[in-house]
């Protein structure tokens, strides 16, 4: 008995370890737009405190879709950084401008891009035309944060 409490201790400590390890590369890929003080972070959705601060944080927010889309990315080439978040589980960063990819389901040419999707717990580490990292225009909310 005394056995399986030592290991179900160890467990719940290296599942800890791990949500707080995804806070830390998500907070160090938003590092320099994001301002992190002493706020709470919910370590099993790290993305949705990345939501909330942005919110707070951007100079400007928009809510993504067909229709703003084109008109979003050109304002975006005016600032430092864009940040864009599908729901509580896409994270992406907009790297390169100039290296796009037409895409027909959002209208225009989506550029290239870094981010993280969290799926069943795990955060995994995407690079490529942003069209395949935040998926097709949809019900669900996917905004992109501007900062200067």
């Amino acid at each position: 008995m005394k056995k399986s409490i030592v290991i179900l201790l160890v467990l719940i400590g290296f599942s800890l370890s791990a949500q707080n390890t995804k806070f830390e590369v998500l907070k160090a890929f938003v590092a320099g737009s994001i301002n992190f003080k002493d706020e709470f972070a919910d370590l099993g959705q790290p993305i949705s405190t990345i939501n909330k601060l942005a919110e707070q944080q951007a100079d400007k927010t928009v809510e993504l879709n067909k229709e703003t889309i084109r008109e979003t990315l050109d304002l975006a080439k005016t600032y430092k950084t864009c940040i864009i978040t599908v729901g509580n589980h896409t994270l992406v960063k907009i790297t390169n401008f100039n290296d796009c990819s037409p895409s027909g389901a959002w209208g225009t040419c989506m550029p290239m891009g870094k981010g993280y999707v969290q799926k069943s717990g795990i955060l995994n580490e995407k690079n490529g035309y942003i069209k395949n990292i935040i998926g097709r225009p949809a019900s669900q909310t996917i905004k992109a944060y501007l900062f200067k």
